[in-house]
Order: C-alpha cells, then sequence, then structure tokens
C-alpha cells in the first residue's frame, strides 16, 4: 500500500476477442501470430504477404552457389548472309527448385547484329515476353548493365525455378559472317525459402 505502484499492472477489463483467421500450426502447437489492435480492441492476424516478405528477405542472405558465365550465359549466333531483321533467341531457365538473385547482365553484340533481353518474369507484352532495353543495344558493343542502379531496377532481380530470361539477336543489316550476340548474368544462387 504505500509504495505507489498499485493499480499500474492490473488485468485488462475488457473482453478480448479471439484473433481473425488462423495461423498453422508448428511442432503441433498453435501459434498466434499477431498483434493486438488497441483501437478496436481485437487481436488481429499478421497478414501472410509480411511474413512472404521476411522470407524473401531472409533467401536472400543464404547465397549457395555464384551465377556467372558458368551457369548464367546464353548466345545466339546470326548466321552468315541473314537478311536485316533476322530474330534469333536463346534462353536460360532458372532450374525447378532454385531462386537466383541477379544483379548484372553483360550484353555483347558483335558487328551487324543488336540484342536485347526477355524475361519471363516480367508482363507480357502482345503474348511475348516483355523487353528489359527499351531499345535493341546497338551493334559491336560489349555493355554491363548493373541492376541495382536507379536508372536500371533499383534492386537485384529475383528469378525462381521455371523463370527464363532471353537473348534476342536481330541482324541490323545483310549478315557478312557468323554474327554472336551474348548474355552473361551475374548473381547468386539461394536457398529458397518461398515457392
Amino acid at each position: 500500500m504505500g509504495n505507489g505502484v498499485e493499480g499500474l499492472y492490473e488485468p485488462q477489463q475488457f473482453p478480448v476477442a479471439a484473433p481473425a483467421g488462423w495461423v498453422p500450426a508448428v511442432g503441433g502447437v498453435l501459434n498466434l501470430v499477431g498483434v493486438f489492435d488497441t483501437r478496436r480492441r481485437t487481436w488481429v492476424g499478421l497478414p501472410l504477404d509480411a511474413l512472404t516478405e521476411a522470407l524473401v528477405a531472409a533467401e536472400r542472405l543464404h547465397a549457395e552457389d555464384r551465377i556467372d558465365a558458368r551457369n548464367g550465359q546464353a548466345d545466339v549466333t546470326i548466321p552468315d548472309a541473314s537478311d536485316e531483321g533476322t530474330v534469333r533467341t536463346q534462353e536460360i531457365e532458372v532450374p525447378a527448385g532454385e531462386v537466383w538473385f541477379i544483379n548484372r547482365f553483360n550484353l555483347v553484340t558483335e558487328d551487324e547484329v543488336t540484342g536485347n533481353i526477355r524475361i519471363s518474369r516480367f508482363p507480357k507484352v502482345d503474348d511475348v515476353d516483355k523487353r528489359y532495353l527499351q531499345t535493341n543495344q546497338a551493334a559491336g558493343e560489349d555493355v554491363n548493365y548493373d541492376l541495382a542502379d536507379p536508372g536500371e531496377l533499383g534492386t537485384e532481380l529475383r528469378l525462381v525455378g521455371g523463370d527464363k530470361v532471353t537473348v534476342v539477336g536481330t541482324a541490323d543489316a545483310l549478315t557478312t559472317a557468323d554474327r554472336d550476340v551474348t548474355l552473361t548474368l551475374f548473381g547468386r544462387k539461394a536457398r529458397r525459402l518461398v515457392e
């Protein structure tokens, strides 16, 4: 009685509703994943999107391998004497069960051919995967695209099993020899936590 603490730690005097929704049992025990909303005086379950985002952030921390020319390269050849506008493509597909974080593209175009990159995860344009570059990379160039740059994606590109990155080579003129367009992906393979 005279210590001035009385009443500070009294139990709540209002009914507490059960949480909306449910959380799957972990280890045979139902675990509450949520917060108490003091305005509505109810428990609110944590949205599954918030858990998914946390798992994606955790995926980035579990590098298992490098992605480079050994496992992330594709090249197309436009044959000698191909007419202007001739197009050839080659895909790189992420293996099932893997997740790749790509931080850089390197695109090399030889003389007389232009290049571009299509990404299956991007929205379709006329039923075709959207091009990464607004206009094709000019002939005779070797360019690195750092995806984390603000002028690019601003972050790494996350690809999961079945996603495809396609290099597209286009003859810019009548070719006078076999001409190559080469795409190399750089990044890391990580431990997949989100389906």
